[in-house]
Order: C-alpha cells, then sequence, then structure tokens
C-alpha cells in the first residue's frame, strides 16, 4: 500500500482508538555491492530493507510498535500493541509529537547521475583499483579486497499535527585492501572513498593510493620510549574523534556519563580548534535537513576557539536539560527509538600546510595508523593507550617508517594541546572529520 494511504488509515485508527497524537517513520533503502580478486568478480550481492515504526501518546504515555509490512489488515494490531506497550512504560520523563519547525533548509543528498552507475561500470571501478595497485610497486603482492557499493534510503516522516516530511539520499563507497612485501617485512594498507560522485572517485584513485601505503610502509622500526612531537593525520584523528564523541551527547552529559557536564561556556580546547556539527554541509554523507523527530537541522558549533558552545540533543534531552533541541534526533533504524547523533562532525581545517606541520615536528613521528581504539581507550576518562604505526620526521621531511610502538595520553588534555591544524580536511568511514593536528608532545612506548 502507499505509505501515504497507509499513515492515513493508521492515523483514523488510532485517533478512533484513543491515541491523543501519533507519528509515523518510514524508511526504505536499496544497496548492491560488487568485490573482485584477481581480476574476475568475486561477489555480487543486493540488498533491499524498509520499514515503518508508529508512536504515539496514549493516556499521556508515549507507545511504540514497529513492523516490515504496511498492509491495511496490520493497522489493528499497530495501534493494539502501541497502547499496551504506553500502558507499560514506567518512564516518568514527558514525551511529546513535534509539530514542525517554522521552515526547512534545502540541502542536496541525491545525485541524479550516481542513481543511473549499473553493475558494469562499478565492477570496472573495482578492477581498475585492484589493476593500479599491482601496476603502482612490483612489492605489491596481494589485494585482498576491492569493492564498490552504492545505494539509496528514503525517509517519510508524518504527524497528526499536519507534519509531512520527505528526504531521499544516496551514495558510493570504494575499498580497496592491499598487501606489499619486501623479504620479511610484509604490510597491509587501505584507502577508501566515500560520497556520491562518482568523478571523484574515479580521480582518487584510492588503488595506487593504498599500494604506496603498503609500499611506504615496509622494512618499519620501533624508536626509543619517551615524549615526541607528534602529528596525528587527518582521518586516524578522525576514527579517535568517533571513539569519543559521545562525550559531547546532550543524552550522555545528562545520564552523567561525559566529563564535560557542567562545563558550557568554558575553554576545554585550544584556541586554534573549532569543532562543528554541520548537517547541511555540502557533500556531506551525513547531510539532511531534517531529524527523524522533524526538527529543522542546522549548522552549529559544539566547541568554538577552544570553547564548549553545546552539547547535541535531541528533543527529550534537551527538555531534561532545560534547553532546545540542536535537531540531532536520530533513529538507528525504523526498528530504533530516537537517540542523539552527530551528523557531518568535524574539526574545522586550519591555515598551516602539511609541509609546515612537518617543520614543526621537527625529530617527531607521523602517526598515520592508530588500533585498539575499542579496547585501549575509555570514553568516559579520555584516557587511551593505542598501538600505531607512522613515519620519523627529519629534516622537515618524512624519513623511515615506524611500528610497534604505542602512543598514550587523554582525549581531553590533546584538546586542549593542539597547537597548528592543517589544511587538509578529510572524512573517515563513519563521516567524521578531522585535519592533520600537531602536538607538541605525547607519550611514546617503543624500544
Amino acid at each position: 500500500m502507499d505509505i501515504q494511504n497507509f499513515k492515513k488509515l493508521l492515523f483514523e485508527k488510532a485517533k478512533a482508538y484513543g491515541f491523543e497524537k501519533c507519528e509515523i517513520y518510514f524508511s526504505s533503502g536499496s544497496s548492491s555491492e560488487i568485490s573482485v580478486y584477481k581480476g574476475e568478480t568475486e561477489q555480487y550481492k543486493e540488498e533491499e530493507s524498509g520499514g515503518f515504526s508508529f508512536r504515539g501518546i496514549y493516556k499521556g504515555k508515549m507507545g511504540y510498535f514497529f513492523s516490515e509490512k504496511t498492509d491495511e489488515d496490520i493497522l489493528d494490531t499497530v495501534v493494539k500493541n502501541a497502547a499496551e506497550n504506553a500502558l507499560l512504560s514506567e518512564s516518568e520523563e514527558k514525551e511529546d509529537i513535534f509539530s514542525g519547525s517554522e521552515e526547512y533548509p534545502r540541502v542536496n543528498t541525491y545525485d541524479e547521475a550516481l542513481k543511473n552507475v549499473d553493475v558494469e561500470e562499478k565492477t570496472a571501478l573495482a578492477l581498475d583499483a585492484e589493476k593500479k595497485a599491482f601496476s603502482c610497486d612490483k612489492r605489491v603482492e596481494m589485494v585482498e579486497s576491492s569493492l564498490v557499493e552504492s545505494g539509496e534510503n528514503s525517509i517519510y516522516l508524518a504527524n497528526s499535527t499536519g507534519l509531512e516530511l520527505k528526504n531521499k539520499t544516496n551514495y558510493v563507497v570504494a575499498y580497496i585492501s592491499v598487501t606489499a612485501k619486501e623479504n620479511e617485512s610484509v604490510k597491509q594498507k587501505y584507502d577508501y572513498y566515500v560520497g556520491r560522485d562518482i568523478e571523484e572517485l574515479k580521480r582518487k584513485n584510492i588503488g595506487e593510493v593504498a599500494a604506496k601505503k603498503a609500499v611506504a610502509s615496509l622494512n618499519a622500526k620501533s624508536v626509543k620510549s619517551g615524549y615526541y612531537p607528534i602529528i596525528i593525520e587527518n582521518k586516524t584523528f578522525a576514527d579517535i574523534l568517533s571513539t569519543f564523541e559521545g562525550n559531547f551527547s546532550g543524552e550522555a552529559v545528562n545520564k552523567g556519563f561525559s566529563l564535560l557536564k557542567g562545563k558550557l561556556s568554558q575553554t576545554i580546547a585550544s584556541p586554534l580548534l573549532t569543532l562543528t556539527d554541520d548537517p547541511l554541509l555540502e557533500g556531506g554523507m551525513s547531510s539532511c535537513p531534517f531529524d527523524d523527530e522533524g526538527v529543522s537541522c542546522r549548522k552549529k558549533n559544539i566547541i568554538e576557539e577552544g570553547v564548549l558552545k553545546t552539547f547535541l540533543h535531541n528533543i527529550k534531552t534537551a527538555a531534561t536539560a532545560g534547553t532546545q533541541t540542536t535537531g540531532n534526533g536520530f533513529k538507528a533504524n525504523f526498528k530504533s527509538t530516537v537517540g542523539v547523533s552527530s551528523t557531518n562532525l568535524y574539526i574545522q581545517k586550519g591555515k598551516t600546510s602539511f609541509e609546515e606541520l612537518l617543520k614543526k615536528a621537527e625529530g617527531g613521528i607521523l602517526i598515520t595508523d592508530v588500533t585498539g581504539l575499542h579496547s585501549g581507550a575509555n570514553t568516559v576518562s579520555g584516557d587511551f593507550s593505542l598501538a600505531a604505526e607512522g613515519f620519523l620526521i627529519e629534516k622537515g621531511s618524512l624519513s623511515s617508517s615506524v611500528e610497534q610502538i604505542t602512543i598514550a595520553g587523554n582525549f581531553y588534555e590533546l584538546l586542549k594541546n593542539v597547537e597548528a591544524i592543517g589544511n587538509d580536511l578529510s572524512f573517515n568511514l563513519s563521516g567524521v572529520g578531522s585535519p592533520s593536528l600537531f602536538f607538541p608532545s605525547i607519550a611514546v612506548s617503543g624500544q
């Protein structure tokens, strides 16, 4: 059944049953992925998903129900189960259905050219990446994976107050993993592209980039333990930021799971650092005009020149904190309740070139990879101890590769100790971005 007709019948049924207000959230998506190995198609798969969630206020409480079916014969089940769910709720927090914002921004989240990219073209892109990796250097021994995935998703949100919103997004992801070998030294590195511009993907040449990373990392050695000037490369720091971003969530703050509680308007970072959540970012993978509660999205600085300006909130966490929602109420999928999530979260780029960063870090180390972010990082205290790899910095340039080292410190202290910010902003696979950052001293354990 057409979702709008289904919504009409559902709302009529809910009103007759005694619901004061109600809402429907419907999402549908599809994706296809092609992977190649040794010049041949290894796997092709297609997936489709979709369903709706219903929520409504029944006898003063919010009740929920979700299903993959949108057939008329499920209407009675929806309202009955949602009503029972509301009566079983023990939450004392007051929830409401949002009636809508005054206006909604325009943001382009769908690329028509990408829509027309077929299986043959995706296969060609994956094969080309693999071929370029092998042709880059004779020390490239294997390409474990070369794949291209594309997909799209549609959201429909409506409620009984008259709100009705739609948005459609699409994306393409390309990923390649390359192994290089020289004598007894073996290194595996990867590169990727996430976006919706197929021409940009072609220009990125991820096969060659991954191969060069792997070759450059061969014959790495450890260093003596001590404190070193450190540059953390852009995507690597984006991964670190991803691990600790929950500390900026109003939900975590309200529950006492963030050490930033009570620090609004205080300086918590270097004055060089501005941390932004921008749902309107052109080309951003998490760009959207409204959140999953129907609140208009807007760009906001979480940290501005070192000062903590806001936490991210949905309607419920904002009410608990006595403030306004920031339009960051999102669902993980149609089956889940609304939580708090960032959109395009990134540290704003600086004016310092990468070459200038290398000069500032003379005698130090460029960190290009870290592992152990799930086991070696305490997301509440901010403490971390991470296995790392990278390159020594000598005479303003990268020299020998480095491995078998550990960097240790505290995330909150890192934010305060940033002394230079690169102009090379880049986003990781999670849609979190950072430029390369220079720190005058970080503890390194090695030999």
